[in-house]
């Protein structure tokens, strides 16, 4: 996925950080058995956040014991007792997965070209097992790359248009969790603001390889009009600034009436620290920059 929303380590107590690395590590299994092994490859701390959301709307018990992983073979990793509840975050992760890769592969550096180009085969594969389960999901993904391809070759300077097709990727993702009408809304209102979330950490991210590349960022075509890089680059960084602290604000309000039952505490982590925090290592990148 995309690798911005995960908890802040230092403010876990011990036992949350175990479950919340059990969901993580079983997720990762989950893609293995039900997608093949190259799939958990690209796993990031995302799916855990989604797969916490998918477990606390159900009656499983986070229980959390040591099992030996292939990708960490010398010793046992904490890991769920089952892997059940998380087949819509496997899935998710997946055709998300999919959607990045065949991205990159569209207009990102060689580097990236190559690792999707060696990837996306698997994923491809993948995706329409999970798309039949769930079609839905799968129509509305595969809708807002469509969208976001054409904002890109028309590299428009409207980060709210640029943001839009993230945004409906992560309400999509995040509303079939809902109990009911109201509460599937309010979850799909979230994942929307997540995404835009999400669009803009990546965009100030990658702003410096993407003015060198040439690359559609939106940031670029606002901000970087003539040779003053510097002053360009701040310029984009307290645009992002100040619409990610409107994001992370409507965010929380949503957040306080959705009030999930379980697992609240690492939630809250990660909504209230830990969205800060990836943007602030983001921002932290250059600041000698800003002197």
């Amino acid at each position: 996925m995309f690798g911005y929303v995960k908890a802040f380590k230092p403010y876990m107590r011990m036992f949350e950080y175990e479950a919340y690395r059990g969901v993580y590590c079983s997720v990762c299994k989950g893609l293995s058995e039900k997608y093949g092994f190259m799939t958990r490859l690209t796993l990031s701390y995302d799916s855990a956040f989604l797969g916490l959301w998918e477990l606390s709307m159900t009656d499983t018990v986070i229980k959390t014991c040591k099992k030996r992983c292939p990708l960490h073979p010398v010793r046992k990793t904490v890991c769920l007792c089952t892997d059940k509840g998380l087949e819509l975050t496997c899935a998710a992760s997946v055709m998300l997965t999919y959607h990045k890769l065949r991205d990159d592969l569209s207009d990102k550096g060689f580097g990236k070209k190559l690792i999707a180009a060696v990837l996306l085969p698997f994923f491809s594969s993948a995706r329409k097992k999970a798309g039949r389960l769930y079609p839905d999901m799968d129509k509305k993904l595969a809708k807002a790359m469509k969208e976001q391809g054409r904002i890109e070759k028309e590299r428009t300077a409207s980060i709210d248009k640029a943001a839009h097709p993230t945004g409906a990727m992560m309400s999509a993702v995040f509303s079939p969790l809902g109990r009911d009408r109201e509460h599937r809304e309010l979850l799909s209102r979230f994942g929307y603001l997540l995404g835009r979330y999400v669009y803009l950490c990546d965009a100030l991210d990658d702003l410096e390889g993407d003015v060198k590349s040439g690359s559609y960022n939106p940031l670029c075509v606002m901000f970087y009009n003539d040779n003053d890089n510097v002053t360009a680059r701040k310029k984009a960084k307290k645009y992002c600034t100040d619409s990610v602290m409107l994001t992370l604000g409507e965010l929380a309000e949503v957040y306080t009436k959705l009030q999930p039952v379980k697992h609240k505490d690492i939630i809250d982590n990660v909504i209230y620290l830990g969205l800060k925090n990836s943007f602030s290592e983001i921002t932290g990148k250059d600041r000698h920059n800003d002197k």
